[in-house]
Order: structure tokens, then sequence, then C-alpha cells
């Protein structure tokens, strides 16, 4: 579990590059223990608000619950005071990502976008590391799992 100094210096230093964005999930989820998303909330300066949302009763494949999703993650935004978002994908036991992940990428990604939703980025936790996913890797996705450089 993260210590308090950790996470105060977490909430006042802004995500700026991919690797930033790559750093804070690292010190949030440390590492995959249940299979969930993590919702983290960025505001105007790119610094993470001091609310995080995971969810872990997602099905297994998305369905017609993605726009609830994306609803519930528009509506949050607005009450925290946030203008963009980090998802983050975390996979125990697994060492790459699945057609099924890469689906829920797809989903997020759109069903976010018709929110109007910004989406800072999307994270990939498992065993394999720590990564961020990028839709560009999808067409890869369709011929097998994928392992995720770290």
């Amino acid at each position: 579990m993260p210590d308090t100094d950790m996470l105060d210096r977490l909430i006042r230093t802004a995500v700026r590059t991919d690797d930033d964005v790559v750093d804070l999930v690292a010190d949030l989820v440390e590492r995959p223990i249940t299979r969930q998303c993590w919702v983290l909330f960025l505001d105007e300066r790119a610094v993470p608000v001091s609310f995080v949302m995971p969810i872990s009763d997602l099905p297994w494949q998305p369905d017609e619950h993605v726009e609830d999703f994306a609803a519930l993650v528009a509506d949050v935004l607005v009450q925290v005071a946030a203008t963009e978002v980090v998802l983050v994908w975390e996979r125990p036991g697994e060492s790459r990502l699945f057609p099924v992940d890469w689906e829920w990428v797809d989903a997020c990604a759109c069903a976010f976008e018709e929110r109007h939703v910004r989406l800072r980025a999307q994270v990939a936790v498992h065993t394999g590391g720590i990564a961020i996913v990028s839709l560009d890797e999808v067409d890869e996705a369709d011929h097998g799992p994928i392992a995720l450089a770290s």
C-alpha cells in the first residue's frame, strides 16, 4: 500500500509525459491483484486529482454498459473538476493483453469520445509489466495475445 508521503507527492506532481503516466500508475497500482479498471483523474495542469475510482464489476467483454461507464466517468470528471482521465487495466496472472482486453480499450475510447471525456492514456498493468496501450496496436491484437514492453 502506498505511503502518505508518496500519495502527497503524487497529487502535486504534473503528469506531462507518457513516462509520467506510467510512473503514476506504477506508484498507485504497484502490482496486479484483481481484474479491474482504475480511473485516474487529472486537472487542467495535468496534476492528479485526489480521487481514484476502481471499477471491479465490469463484465468480461464490453457490452451496452460501456456507455453507462462512460457517462459515470463524465459525471465524476465534472464533480472533481478534472479535465482528463487515465484508464488503467489491471490484469493479474497475465503477461499480456488478450483480444477481449483490446475490445475494452477500443470500446472505452469510443464511448469516452462520445461523452467528450478526454482520455490522457490507457495503461495495462499485468505480470509482464506496466505500459501505455495504443489503439494502433489493436490490429496486431486480432492475431492473438500481445505482450507489452514495460
